[in-house]
């Protein structure tokens, strides 16, 4: 019954009040749980952004997208948005997610879901597509390598988190030369070179393959796990002109407002913090780079201080 519903018309089935009772929880995991499609994520991640209230309804959201998750998803697209519910939970309160996922058993997988969800999220990381997207999986692993007490899973994931980083920072520079074609106004705002306005727009499997080969050669680990994901689960995904992203750029999260949080100010502030408080875990996360990746790492600090004068110059 549920897949009849747009993100936007389900957000008015449950509105905020209703959710915080117990009744409206209820109804809510088993909307989670008839539906396989991807609008009870984008709502759940929707709900998550926007309202700061819901604590008790986090380790449900959590749990019924975890659930999904560890039975196999062949989607990319419906597991990058199962993802984003765990990594909006993540932003919103770490250390409630992380104590939802260490508690958290299913029957059907014994790994433990901590690593289970981490894992997915490092091998998934070339299929976050479209500017919200991308977003939300930097400020989330800027949140991941930040965290004071890091589960064992990502002292394991340390040479794949800064690459992965990287790799979202060139997508979304596509992205935004992309969207400014005709408006070369907002370029001082997005920090993209001026020179990248003529790149070609690429469409969703060349934006997929780039992910792909750019992971590999950046990562010292290769991921794993998408053997068996169909080329069709990402035709469409962009619109023709590959200016559109998920379906959850229909509409606004507070992370996409003009005053919401900028990507590159918020990692390269994560990076610089864990650079100045724990040397040995900045040494683990930006030693295996390559003089390249460190390039890129250099340029992408200039552009947050160029984005941080940016804004403190419109106010």
């Amino acid at each position: 019954m549920w897949s009849q519903f747009s993100p936007k018309s389900v957000c008015t089935v449950f509105p905020f009040p209703y959710l915080e009772s117990p009744v409206g929880r209820d109804d809510c995991y088993q909307y989670y749980i008839d539906s396989s499609l991807s609008p009870p994520c984008d709502l759940a991640q929707f709900y998550l952004l926007f309202s700061r209230s819901l604590l008790q309804c986090i380790p449900l959201f959590v749990e019924a997208v975890l659930e999904r998750l560890t039975r196999g998803v062949k989607s990319s697209e419906l597991r990058t948005m199962c993802l984003q519910v765990a990594i909006a939970a993540l932003y919103y309160n770490p250390a409630l997610l992380i104590h939802t996922l260490d508690n958290m058993h299913f029957p059907h997988t014994p790994q433990p879901i901590t690593a289970h969800f981490i894992n997915q999220w490092m091998n998934d990381t070339e299929f976050f597509l479209g500017l919200h997207d991308r977003k939300m999986c930097i400020i989330g692993l800027s949140v991941l390598m930040e965290l004071p007490s890091r589960p064992v899973v990502v002292e394991g994931v340390a040479a794949q988190i800064v690459p992965s980083v990287l790799l979202l920072f060139l997508g979304l520079k596509h992205l935004y030369s992309s969207r400014l074609l005709n408006k070369p106004d907002l370029l001082a705002c997005t920090g993209v070179p001026e020179e990248d306005q003529n790149e070609e727009i690429p469409s969703d499997e060349d934006e997929v393959n780039e992910n792909r080969n750019a992971m590999m050669q950046q990562q010292t680990c290769t991921p794993v796990g998408h053997e068996d994901d169909e080329e069709e689960d990402d035709e469409d995904y962009w619109d023709e002109e590959g200016l559109e992203g998920t379906p959850l750029e229909e509409y606004n999260t507070p992370l996409d407002y003009d005053n919401g949080e900028d990507e590159y100010q918020f990692f390269t502030a994560a990076l610089l913090r864990v650079q100045n408080t724990d040397q040995p875990w900045y040494q683990s996360l930006t030693t295996p780079l390559s003089d390249d990746q460190k390039k890129q790492l250099q340029e992408i600090y200039s552009l947050s201080q160029q984005r941080r004068s940016t804004a403190a110059k419109g106010q």
